[in-house]
């Protein structure tokens, strides 16, 4: 198996320079001239606007000489005048002059408007030319193309790894030997199909109105096909194997329809984040600032800006770490990994960042940490039906109890505090600097997925402690006799976990609380509420 995903891995490399002499070094020369026009665009305009400035200036110093001069004459004809009504010996001489001064009042008064009309057209022109300029570079530089390519590369790289996992066999593996063929329907469209499409259409959304109706049709058909498969295999594979308590069952479908809600409205909110995320990435960046040590990562964030960021957590800890079904204990530190990849790419060029994910990825797999999760993969998912259902978030198999303890311990970190709270706090974060932008259908989409990511959250948080509460306290007191290290890292990282997960939720709950209660709508921790003025 290392061999066969040594050679796609070297396939897909090798595949790179061959392109990269004809129709990449094409496409890189097409994108350098796009950017080269646009910067000599930008330059010309920049130009324009800055004559346009000098050209008010001057006439506006011109024009308010001019007035000076002219009140000036006025103001020493009306003392002439002044005196020779005093001495004029007849009332028509007198009158005479009262018409003359009269004209010179009003051709002032012509000139001051003359003045202001030029003033106006001049205002008028520069704020036309500088929406035009906004608009222009909102829409080309909406979509974190930083973020996308080093997402996407690491993404069908994992797709390879999995894929040659599941379908080559060894050590007695034999390649989906008797699996119920719709429950593989179902975790193919559930972790490949469904995040794919709805990641890629909510690009397609505004900022006011939310996401496209062609993703809500897409997840509806999803949705339909995926609990089609799964009441399939009721009816058969996993037929006597079901939960014996009927309104436990129940409660179960319902937890599994919301498993599928949650997954699928973050995989559409790390596209459509894309909307807004050019008016509030200065903003966001800025709350930074306020936070104690937030500044020191302001660098990294504005690198990628505030979708690339929320597509860049999506796939390295909510996606990633739970498809390739990642001990929660060490998915912290495999997210980690996944989102320095992301970053070095992002920050540097494909050229860098693509060897160093190829060197890294591929290290991983030879050093057996690759093998160890292709077999923990095969064990926990593709061995039996039972696991199948559990791995697309659907938990109606009855099982041991110390055995759906240990899941819990082992996995539904992962999914709390990697996919659950992150997604939550960044859905909470965008809802807030967006709220005074989005109409009332986007802020329904909003609160929606916030609100069953809370409430999926919070049924899995109650489920670890009442798993790791008790072993913690029965446990705890052997394990630090016997200074088993080892375990004393892994517990004291899920109680971590745990801590973090609920700590986290109920900071998640005052943000969005707060949305309704600041001016800003805006709320940190450290700081309260922030300004409506920064």
């Amino acid at each position: 198996m290392t061999v066969v995903f040594l050679l796609a891995v070297a396939s897909f490399c090798g595949g790179i320079p061959a392109v990269a002499s004809a129709d990449a070094q094409d496409l890189l020369a097409k994108v350098h001239s796009d950017v080269q026009q646009l910067a000599d665009g930008l330059a010309a305009e920049n130009k324009k606007v800055q004559a346009d400035i000098q050209h008010l200036a001057g006439g506006l110093a011109t024009e308010s000489e001019k007035v000076h001069e002219d009140v000036q004459r006025l103001a020493d004809r009306l003392a002439a005048d002044s005196k020779k009504v005093a001495d004029a010996s007849s009332g028509d001489e007198a009158e005479s002059l009262l018409k003359e001064a009269k004209a010179q009042v009003q051709a002032v008064e012509k000139s001051a408007r003359t003045t202001a009309d030029h003033i106006e057209r001049l205002t008028d022109r520069l704020g036309a030319d500088d929406r035009q300029e906004t608009y222009e570079v909102g829409t080309t530089t909406g979509i974190p193309w930083n973020a996308i390519w080093p997402c996407a590369v690491m993404v069908l790289l994992i797709y390879i790894f999995i894929a040659a996992a599941i379908m080559l066999p060894s050590h007695g593996y034999e390649p989906l030997h008797g699996r119920d063929p719709v429950l593989v329907l179902a975790a193919v469209l559930y972790w490949a199909v469904m995040p794919v499409a709805l990641v890629t259409q909510g690009f397609g959304a505004t900022c006011e109105e939310g996401a496209p109706n062609v993703a809500f049709i897409t997840y509806g058909v999803c949705f339909a096909i995926h609990f089609a498969c799964i009441f399939w295999a009721m009816a058969g594979s996993l037929k006597g194997k079901l939960h014996d308590s009927t309104p436990k069952l129940l409660l179960m479908l319902v937890f599994a329809a919301l498993e599928h809600y949650d997954m699928a409205s973050d995989a559409l909110f790390a596209g459509t984040s894309a909307a807004c995320s050019e008016e509030i990435t200065e903003l966001w960046l800025t709350s930074w600032q306020e936070v104690p040590a937030g500044g020191f990562l302001v660098p990294v964030l504005s690198k990628l800006g505030f979708s690339g960021v929320a597509l860049t957590m999506f796939v390295t800890n909510a996606y990633l770490p739970q498809l390739l079904v990642v001990l929660a204990p060490i998915a912290p530190f495999v997210a980690l990994v996944f989102l320095t990849l992301v970053i070095v790419w992002a920050a540097n060029s494909w050229w860098v960042g693509l060897p160093v994910m190829l060197a890294v990825l591929g290290l991983a797999h030879c050093s057996g940490f690759g093998r160890w999760q292709i077999g923990l993969l095969r064990e926990e998912v593709l061995s039996q039906d039972s696991g199948l259902a559990q791995y697309i978030g659907c938990e109606i198999v009855e099982e041991p109890e110390e055995q759906s303890q240990g899941r819990a311990l082992a996995h539904l970190g992962t999914k709390l505090v990697l996919e659950n709270l992150l997604q939550l706090w960044l859905q909470s974060s965008y809802l807030s600097l967006s709220f005074d932008r989005m109409d009332s259908s986007a802020r329904l989409q909003a609160m929606a997925s916030i609100a069953v990511g809370i409430g999926v959250a919070g049924g899995k948080g109650l489920q670890i402690a009442a798993v790791a509460v008790p072993e913690l306290i029965e446990n705890a007191p052997d394990v630090f006799r016997r200074g088993e290290m080892l375990l004393l890292f892994v517990g004291a990282i899920g109680v971590v976990m745990m801590l973090a997960g609920l700590g986290g939720l109920a900071w998640v709950v005052a943000k969005v609380v707060f949305i309704f209660r600041c001016d800003s709508h805006v709320w940190n921790l450290s700081t309260g509420c922030v300004s409506p003025e920064m």
